[in-house]
């Protein structure tokens, strides 16, 4: 079969170690000390995100064991799937699912390592953020947001289904060119009148018939820092983004943009080890210590508003700043869950339709 290894150096990013300050030590000295060598994974984030954890808990991680860490970003899991379906050599120890339906995917097919409890202590979580085989992490909004100078404050939109009213909110529209955790196609069923609660299973007929009618206000974009660009920019009034990113360009860049979390969706990335990984006890102690690392914890939220659910951390915790922006309490249910399961079940067919109505559009 032909080796994957090549892909671990695209788009390589690393924490060394030897540059790294010492954090206080998380992990049992049992574990700590299997680790060792290098660690390459599957980052499905990149940009902002990734440069969060990097000064964080990948740094923290990274300092307490002494082993490297190589982020290969590659933005969906295409390259996963095709590297487990072929048998191909993996070169990932572990990786990052943007979603929880991709981690299902995974993991009902026997594509993902079963978690050893001995390292990773569950323990840490809140009882809904785990099973056997993966951690929920990061959970992060998919949020309607908009450039201030646009819309005033009075005039502002207040929901996802805001989108659709060309009349109301003019300018183009940025949305994430896949049809997952990019809000595309439940926007356009909420503006058709869906309710929330019969949004799944998915109308496709309906979705992109909604979808026909803004289509030439639409701007794609590909990942995140290009959402951000385009909506600061002013090159879109309005569209959908990722409440970490926002929320990061907000404080860093003091970008003119605001979110609205009514009828926005929500979902929660993956981190779980690879069938046939290398140094696959390293991946599962980073998923070990991301978890521990309570204070890595606080400091990565307060850069990207990505909670984890850690049992030992509130909301308040990460700091009143940063309330409005995490997917918790008011902002939790004003959203909607993402419908993991049925992407798991459904996700081939759904991006096979939108790539062909995208080309045709």
């Amino acid at each position: 079969m032909t080796s994957l290894k090549a892909l671990a150096c695209a788009l390589i990013c690393s924490v060394g170690a030897h540059s790294i300050a010492f954090a206080a030590e998380v992990l049992p000295k049992q574990v700590r000390d299997k680790i060792k060598g290098e660690l390459v994974w599957h980052d499905a984030s990149g940009g902002a995100t990734t440069r969060a954890r990097d000064e964080t808990t990948n740094k923290d991680f990274a300092g307490e064991t002494g082993i490297t860490i190589k982020s290969d970003f590659n933005a969906d899991t295409t390259k996963f799937f095709a590297a487990e379906d072929s048998g191909a050599q993996i070169p990932w120890s572990l990786i990052e699912f943007p979603t929880k339906g991709d981690f299902i995917r995974a993991r009902d097919a026997g594509y993902v390592e079963k978690l050893d409890p001995s390292i990773v202590d569950f323990s840490k979580l809140d009882k809904d953020a785990h099973d056997d085989y993966g951690v929920d992490v990061m959970r992060y909004g998919i949020v309607l947001t908009y450039n201030t100078q646009k819309f005033s404050e009075a005039n502002a939109p207040t929901s996802l289904r805001d989108l659709y009213d060309l009349s109301k909110f003019p300018g183009k529209r940025c949305m994430f060119k896949y049809p997952q955790f990019g809000a595309v196609l439940e926007s356009a069923l909420l503006a058709d009148g869906i309710s929330r609660e019969k949004l799944y299973p998915l109308d496709l007929d309906k979705a992109f018939a909604k979808l026909d009618s803004i289509k030439s206000s639409i701007l794609w974009w590909s990942n995140g820092d290009d959402a951000i660009r385009l909506l600061s920019s002013g090159e879109c009034s309005i569209g959908v983004a990722w409440s970490g990113r926002v929320y990061n360009a907000v404080k860093n860049d003091k970008a003119p943009l605001a979110i609205a979390w009514q009828d926005s969706l929500y979902s929660s990335a993956v981190y779980a080890v690879p069938k046939g990984a290398p140094n696959a006890v390293a991946g599962q102690a980073m998923i070990a210590h991301f978890i521990a690392d309570t204070e890595g914890q606080k400091a990565l939220v307060k850069q990207i508003t990505y909670a984890t659910g850690i049992a030992d951390l509130a909301p308040a915790d990460y700091g009143e700043d940063v309330a409005a922006w995490i997917v918790a309490g008011d902002n939790a249910k004003k959203a909607i869950l993402e419908n993991a399961d049925y992407y798991a079940k459904n996700l081939p067919d759904v991006v096979d339709r939108f790539n062909r109505w995208v080309a045709l559009n």
